[in-house]
């Protein structure tokens, strides 16, 4: 008896894993913050794939449904389906929609960035103004135009200005 996975049993695995690792992978391009470490997108994606098999599946076995190929069914199941989930979730994300339900049912939620780093310069348009101090005191004026980016990482916090002034 050998505790080596069989390459079927691996492919499957991977198939269980797929909707959430593209609905997670989308999100995640759509969510301002540091994206999650490895160990926990892999729970990401399988609390993902549980949540979303156990709300999709009842559609895809229907008894005396439409009949379609094998092929396309698993195209659908596993990678068109979460593709269009994970956009759907991704712009709710930005449009920060399920804090504006929250808000007419009058539930406070916690917010979901961590930071105020992140918060900061997750909303600002395109003709914001900054004037940004150096830890040696310098300051450089600037706006936040095309190109600029505010790094999410945990340790730096590094910022690009697309426009800078003298």
């Amino acid at each position: 008896m050998s505790d080596i996975p069989t390459a079927a049993q691996i492919t499957e695995l991977a198939s269980l894993l797929a909707p959430g690792l593209i609905i997670s992978t989308i999100m995640n391009r759509a969510a301002s913050g540091a994206p999650p470490d490895l160990k926990d997108s892999l729970v990401a994606y399988g609390l993902y794939s549980t949540g979303y098999f156990a709300a999709v599946s009842p559609l895809f076995h229907v008894e005396g449904g439409m009949q379609i190929s094998l092929w396309l069914w698993k195209l659908l199941i596993y990678f068109l389906v979460p593709v269009i989930i994970g956009i759907i979730l991704a712009y709710a994300y930005q449009h920060k929609i399920l804090y504006i339900v929250s808000e007419k049912i009058k539930l406070h939620l916690a917010h979901h960035l961590s930071a105020a780093w992140d918060y900061s310069f997750s909303g600002l348009s395109s003709s914001t103004s900054l004037l940004v101090t150096l830890q040696d005191g310098t300051r450089i004026a600037g706006k936040w135009a095309a190109g600029s980016f505010a790094a999410s990482g945990k340790d730096e916090r590094d910022l690009l200005l697309g426009e800078m002034w003298q």
